[in-house]
């Protein structure tokens, strides 16, 4: 990785490619830090070694950082929920307690023509998912308070939310043990291991929604 003063060049983590990191754009994965995208691969480094990571952002020059300051500076905030007679159906409830991720994946379901609803906490979305009905809820695995996973099993327990898809997100139970876990004891329809691209929402929003 080199630091001339105008640019920024780097190693593809994926494909070896160099490219310009300051005239890269930053990927639409569903995390807290996004990373850029390699122009030659189409791939960001949000799936990349820690060390990889740690190097490119200790040699980063100060106009990159403050880029990515100023990228979490203009971050809007999401909308006030609709009334729950008044939102586009079929409805995807999202629940995340981390408010960079709910904007990205907020943008993203919308985006694709779904309904939208937004919790910040599991039993917020406990409450809302009696409240709104969706059809399908997207939710982070752990969470305070309330656990997302247990959050959708009793979201199932009400009769008139049994046929509710529930898709769990999660960066930390990723072995099949918790993903069997996950399918039996919280009778969780899918789960996505984070961090997300557009690519993985968008598709297991369609195989549930349609």
């Amino acid at each position: 990785m080199t630091t001339p003063a105008d640019t920024y060049v780097v190693s593809c983590h994926a494909c070896q490619a160099t490219f310009d990191a300051l005239d890269t754009p930053w990927c639409s994965c569903l995390v807290t830090e996004r990373t850029l995208v390699c122009p030659a691969c189409l791939t960001c480094f949000c799936k990349a070694k820690p060390q990889y990571k740690q190097a490119f952002w200790r040699a980063a020059p100060r106009s990159l950082w403050d880029r990515k300051l100023q990228e979490h500076q203009q971050a809007e905030e999401l909308a006030p929920n609709p009334p729950a007679a008044e939102v586009a159906r079929p409805l995807v409830l999202l629940v995340d307690d981390e408010k960079d991720i709910r904007r990205v994946a907020a943008s993203v379901i919308s985006s694709l023509g779904y309904g939208l609803a937004v919790a910040r906490n599991g039993q917020e979305g406990l409450a809302m998912a009696r409240e709104y009905r969706p059809q399908l809820v997207l939710s982070d695995a752990l969470m305070p308070g309330l656990d997302g996973r247990e959050m959708c099993r009793r979201i199932k327990e009400d009769p008139e939310n049994a046929k509710v898809k529930t898709v769990v997100m999660t960066a930390l139970y990723t072995a099949v043990k918790y993903r069997t876990e996950a399918y039996r004891a919280f009778r969780i329809d899918d789960y996505l291991t984070k961090p997300l691209d557009f690519a993985q929402v968008r598709d297991v929003l369609q195989k549930h929604l349609g």
